[in-house]
């Protein structure tokens, strides 16, 4: 179900720093007449992240995964355990 306000909602199962699962949820919410582009985790605080930001932000993550991959992804080969299965 989605959240007041929320359309469009995904929830994308993962788990957090201490392994607990936990949901990062991206979808559209509500502003007066319109619809703006949010994430939240789980049931917490949810950010706005309009167009020009939306751009910043997957570079961002992409920048941060590459440097995990240099430094450390590459021995990582045991898989986590997934959420929801």
């Amino acid at each position: 179900m989605n959240a007041e306000g929320w359309r469009y909602e995904r929830a994308i199962p993962t788990v957090d720093v201490t392994g607990e699962p936990t949901r990062v949820v991206v979808g559209l919410v509500e502003r007066g007449d319109r619809l703006t582009a949010a994430l939240r985790v789980d049931d917490g605080k949810a950010v706005m992240v309009p167009l020009e930001m939306g751009g910043e932000l997957l570079k961002a993550l992409r920048e941060t995964l590459e440097s995990w991959w240099r430094l450390d992804g590459s021995r990582d080969l045991t898989p986590e355990p997934r959420v929801g299965r």
